[in-house]
């Protein structure tokens, strides 16, 4: 039932109807809000400890995530926000790609360290980040899931998920 109750929220916050086409990029509040939306219902990451974000080539996305620090995701705690525009020596739980500038390098990273990428560009879905988050022409938030990069970063989500979000295969 606390499932269900949590994938309403969702669906009346995003409102998810209509073409993948035509999508903007999230504006970084929407995004950093989505994103934590939406992570707890990645099982492994949000089923409890501590969770890392590392947001690659975007200060502003960056921002709004740090000021969620603390807060609950599913069973799990936002503990720390960081970023920059190399990727992070040490591995996030999230790798948050912000620009396309190193693209197919956090691509490869996300796959080789299995954990979640995340992004506000819907674009970069296609291109291989598993969940993208956007604005429709409509200005109603989106989210995008590139199931075969999910399952190349090895990800466990709640089927709930799937009923709202767009996927790409």
């Amino acid at each position: 039932m606390r499932v269900l109750k949590h994938l309403v929220a969702v669906i009346l916050i995003v409102g998810l109807v209509g073409p993948v086409f035509g999508q903007q990029s999230a504006p970084p509040n929407i995004a950093a809000a989505l994103t934590m939306k939406v992570v707890k219902y990645e099982r492994d990451i949000s089923g409890g400890g501590d969770i890392s974000i590392y947001v690659l080539g975007n200060s502003d996305v960056q921002s709004q995530l740090s000021q969620l620090v603390g807060q609950k995701i599913g069973a799990a705690t936002l503990q720390t926000v960081d970023g920059g525009d190399a990727l992070p020596g040490a591995s996030p739980s999230i790798l948050f790609v912000g620009s396309n500038s190193q693209l197919d390098a956090a691509i490869q990273y996300t796959r080789e360290q299995k954990i979640l990428s995340v992004t506000h560009v819907p674009d970069m879905v296609a291109q291989g980040v598993t969940l993208g988050l956007g604005v429709g022409s409509d200005g109603k938030p989106r989210i995008l899931i590139n199931l075969s990069s999910s399952s190349e970063e090895d990800l466990n989500w709640n089927a709930d998920i799937m009923k709202v979000a767009q996927t790409i295969k």
